[in-house]
C-alpha cells in the first residue's frame, strides 16, 4: 500500500507494523504542508457482513469520540481524523517524534532511582487525566512512552482500546466482553482475565519503572511461588520508601494495590515517611490473606499425591514400554562407556591389524594366501596358545592356497564364516578348516547401527537340525582358557544361568535389559564390554610380523588375532566410542577385529580376572525405581512451596538419579536414567500447574 493516497489526502510513506488487524503507517497529510508527517492506522475487519459491519462501525465511531477527548492532553497524540473507506476503518493521529523510553534503557542499561520517579511524575499526570476521562490504558510499556524530541517529555501512544476494537474486528467477536490485550509481563492477571481496572495501569507503570531501574524485562526476573510476586530488589539498590511504592503498585492482587493514581502520586510526595513501611510490605503483604490462599486440607494433600504418583507412573511406564525412552537411554549408556575409565591393553592378545601400508607393499585390496600362511608360519614358531584369523578365504586370494592350506591345519587356528541376515549373504568358511575350528563373526546391531551386544551362538538358519556355530571371539576364549588353564564351558545348573566357565555363571539378556526395551535378543547375546578406545591389546602390523620384527613374548601362550584395520575396509562397525571427539578418525568407526577382540577379553576378564559381566536390575525394581520418584516429585512440589526450595529439592532428585545411574555403571550395571528422571520431573510439573491452577480459582471466586 505504500504511495497509495488515501482519502484523496493521506499518502502512506512507511510501514511501522503489520499484523492480523491491518497495518500502521507513517503518512503525509497532502492538505498539510507545514506539519506533513503523521500516522495512519487501518483497522481491518473479517467480515463484510452487513449486520456486523454496522455493528463495528458503531463500536468504531465510539471509541474515536474517546480517542479525540484523550487527544487534547499534551502528552498524548492528538486524534487528527477518522474515516472509513472501502470498509475498512482508518484513524489519523499525530506523530510523536522522539526516542522511546524502551530505547533508552536499552541504551543506558538501568535507571537512576531519580530519573525513576521523574518517570513516574510524569506519566501517573497522563494517567491522572486518562482516568478521569473512564479509559483505561491498558498496555502501558516502555516502548509506548516516548520522550518528545521538542520539549524533551514524556508522551503516552498506542492506546489499548484501540486494540480492543483491532481484536474484535479480526476475530469476528462483536460482544460486550472486553478482549484481553496488553503486553506479557506488564499486564495484570485481571486484565488478562478480561477485567481490567484502574489499577491495572498502575501495575503495568510499577513494571515500567522496575524495568528502567534493573535493566531487566518483568519476564526476564523470577517470581515467587507462594505469593506469586515478582523478586525484583536484588537488582537494584534504591531507598525504602521507593521500594514500598513500586512493590505495592505491582501486586499480583489487585485489590492489594494503589487503587487510584492519586494514591500514587500522594506517596510519591512523601518517600521518607514511607521508609518504616517498607519491611512491613514484604511481610505482612506479599502473601494473601489466608481467607483468600487455597488451604487444601492433610486428606486432600494425600489423595492429590497419591493420585499424582500413580497417573505419572502409568503415563512413565506406558511410554517407556512403547520404546520412546531407547533412544535416550543409549545416549546415556554410550557417553558412560565412551569415558569410562581406561582399562588398557590386554595383555594376553596380540592383535596382528592389516594396514594400508600392508596392503599397499602387495599391491592388492586383500592380503594373499601365500601372504596370511607366511605370518602362520612365523606365528607357529613362537608358540601362540591361539590364533585366531578374521579374514575370509572362502576362496583362493593370490598365490599360496596350498600352503595356506596347511597353515589352516593347524589345531590351534580359528577360522570364521559367516551367517548372514538374509539369504545369499552367508560366507561359506575355507574348506581347508576343520568345521569345529570355524565360528561366525556376525555381530547384532542395534537400530542405530551401533555395536552393543555380543551374539554367542547363532545357526545359518531356524531349522532345529542346522548346525550351531559359536562365535569367533567366544570360540577364540574357549580354546585359550582350555589350553593355558584347563577350564570348560558347561551347561549351568543355575537358574537363570546358561553357560559356566570355571566358576563363573553366564546370564542372557533378555529383551528389556537395561535401557533396552523389546530388543531382538534371540539367540544367546550379552551386553559387550568395552576396554579401552584405542588400546585394547598391543598393535602390530602384518608387515612387522612378515619380516620376524615381533618380539616373540608377545606371541608366546598369547591369542594372536589376525584381521583388517586398514582405514578403507569394509569390515568397520559403530561403537559407543562413536560419542568421542577426541579420538582418531581411525577410531571413528572399529574394525570387526577389534571388536572381536573387546568379545574376547570380556570372556577372559571374567573368567581369570573376576571383571564383572554387565548385569542390570530386574524388571520388578526398575518399575519400583520409577514409582519412587515419580512419588518423590510429587511429594517435593506438594510441600515445598518456595520456589528456591523446591529448586533445590529437584535439583537433589536429579543428582540423586544420576548418580545412581553412574555409580551402578561402575560396577557393570545399567540402570536407566530417563525413565526415572521423566516420572520426578512430570510429577513436579503436573502438580505445579495444578497447585497453581487451585490458586488461581479460589482468586476468581473471591471477584
Amino acid at each position: 500500500m505504500l504511495g497509495q493516497v488515501l482519502k484523496e489526502r493521506y499518502q502512506l510513506t512507511q510501514l511501522l507494523g503489520a499484523g492480523g488487524f491491518g497495518q500502521t503507517y507513517v503518512a503525509r497529510d497532502l492538505f498539510q504542508p507545514e506539519t506533513p508527517e503523521c500516522v495512519v492506522k487501518q483497522l481491518k475487519p473479517a467480515s463484510t457482513d452487513v449486520t456486523f459491519l454496522k455493528i463495528a462501525r458503531r463500536l468504531f465511531e465510539t471509541e474515536v469520540s474517546t480517542l479525540k477527548r484523550l487527544g487534547t492532553h499534551s502528552c498524548i497524540p492528538k486524534l487528527l481524523d477518522s474515516f472509513e473507506e472501502n470498509q475498512e476503518f482508518y484513524l489519523v493521529q499525530e506523530l510523536i517524534d522522539g526516542e522511546s523510553l524502551g530505547d533508552e534503557i536499552l541504551r543506558a542499561g538501568q535507571l537512576s532511582e531519580a530519573q525513576v520517579i521523574s518517570l513516574l511524575q510524569e506519566t501517573l499526570s497522563i494517567l491522572k487525566f486518562v482516568h478521569e476521562n473512564r479509559v483505561i490504558h491498558r498496555d502501558l510499556k516502555p516502548d509506548n512512552l516516548i520522550r518528545r524530541k521538542e520539549d524533551g517529555k514524556l508522551c503516552l501512544i498506542d492506546f489499548g482500546a484501540v486494540k480492543e476494537i483491532r481484536t474484535q474486528l479480526i476475530n469476528h467477536e462483536l460482544t460486550s466482553l472486553t478482549v484481553g490485550v496488553g503486553t506479557q509481563g506488564y499486564t495484570p492477571s485481571e486484565q488478562l482475565a478480561g477485567k481490567p481496572r484502574f489499577s491495572s495501569d498502575i501495575f503495568a507503570l510499577g513494571m515500567t519503572a522496575i524495568h528502567g531501574l534493573t535493566g531487566r524485562a518483568p519476564t526476564d526476573l523470577p517470581e515467587d511461588m507462594a505469593s506469586l510476586e515478582l523478586r525484583w530488589e536484588r537488582y537494584t539498590n534504591i531507598s525504602p520508601g521507593l521500594r514500598y511504592v513500586l512493590k505495592k503498585m505491582v501486586r499480583h492482587y489487585f485489590y492489594q494495590r494503589y487503587q487510584t493514581v492519586a494514591e500514587v502520586i500522594n506517596d510519591l510526595g512523601r518517600l521518607d515517611e514511607l521508609a518504616d513501611k517498607a519491611d512491613q510490605l514484604t511481610l505482612a503483604e506479599t502473601v494473601l490473606p489466608q481467607a483468600t490462599l487455597w488451604q487444601p486440607t492433610r486428606k486432600e494433600g494425600v489423595r492429590t499425591v497419591a493420585i499424582a504418583t500413580a497417573l505419572v507412573s502409568l503415563i512413565t511406564l506406558g511410554v517407556r514400554q512403547l520404546g520412546t525412552f531407547v533412544p535416550l537411554e543409549l545416549g546415556v549408556y554410550d557417553g558412560l562407556v565412551a569415558y569410562q575409565r581406561d582399562l588398557g591393553p590386554d595383555p594376553r592378545i596380540l592383535l596382528v591389524g592389516i594396514n594400508e601400508q600392508d596392503l599397499n607393499n602387495q599391491q592388492r585390496q586383500d592380503p594373499s594366501d601365500q601372504s596370511i600362511a607366511n605370518a602362520i608360519e612365523i606365528l607357529q614358531r613362537h608358540n601362540p596358545t591361539t590364533i585366531g584369523l578374521d579374514l575370509h578365504r572362502n576362496v583362493p586370494i593370490g598365490e599360496g592356497r596350498a600352503a595356506l592350506a596347511q597353515s589352516l591345519a593347524a589345531d590351534n587356528i580359528i577360522g570364521i564364516t559367516k551367517l548372514g541376515d538374509f539369504e545369499g549373504e552367508s560366507i561359506p568358511p575355507p574348506r581347508e578348516l576343520d568345521p569345529a575350528q570355524v565360528s561366525f563373526n556376525d555381530f547384532p546391531l542395534d537400530p542405530d547401527g551401533k555395536i552393543r551386544r555380543n551374539l554367542l551362538f547363532a545357526s545359518a538358519n531356524s531349522d532345529p537340525d542346522a548346525d550351531v556355530y559359536t562365535s569367533f571371539g567366544l570360540m577364540v576364549a574357549l580354546h585359550y582358557l582350555y589350553e593355558q588353564h584347563g577350564l570348560e564351558a558347561s551347561e549351568s545348573t543355575v537358574d537363570g544361568e546358561f553357560m559356566t566357565i570355571g566358576d563363573v555363571g553366564f546370564k542372557l539378556m533378555g529383551p528389556n535389559f537395561g535401557g533396552y526395551r523389546l530388543a531382538d535378543t534371540a539367540g544367546y547375546q550379552i551386553p559387550i564390554t568395552y576396554r579401552s578406545p584405542t588400546h585394547i591389546a598391543t598393535r602390530v602390523s602384518l608387515t612387522e610380523v612378515l619380516t620376524d620384527a615381533v618380539d616373540p613374548a608377545l606371541i608366546t601362550d598369547k591369542i594372536v588375532l589376525i584381521g583388517t584395520t586398514a582405514y578403507n575396509s569394509k569390515d568397520k562397525f559403530f561403537t559407543p566410542y562413536t560419542l568421542r571427539s577426541d579420538l582418531s578418525s581411525a577410531s571413528y568407526q572399529m574394525s570387526g577385529v577389534e571388536v572381536h577382540l573387546h568379545m574376547t577379553s570380556q570372556f577372559l576378564s571374567a573368567v581369570l580376572d573376576d571383571y564383572p559381566l554387565p548385569w542390570a536390575w530386574t524388571e520388578r525394581m526398575e518399575v519400583a525405581w520409577i514409582i519412587l520418584w515419580a512419588g518423590v516429585g510429587s511429594v517435593i512440589t506438594w510441600q515445598l512451596r518456595r520456589w528456591r526450595y523446591w529448586g533445590l529439592a529437584y535439583g537433589v532428585s536429579v543428582g540423586a538419579i544420576s548418580l545412581t545411574t553412574f555409580l551402578f555403571f561402575l560396577a557393570n550395571a545399567w540402570v536407566p536414567v530417563v525413565a526415572p528422571l521423566s516420572a520426578v520431573t512430570l510429577a513436579s510439573g503436573s502438580l505445579l500447574l495444578y497447585r497453581r491452577r487451585r490458586q488461581r480459582r479460589q482468586l476468581v471466586n473471591l471477584r
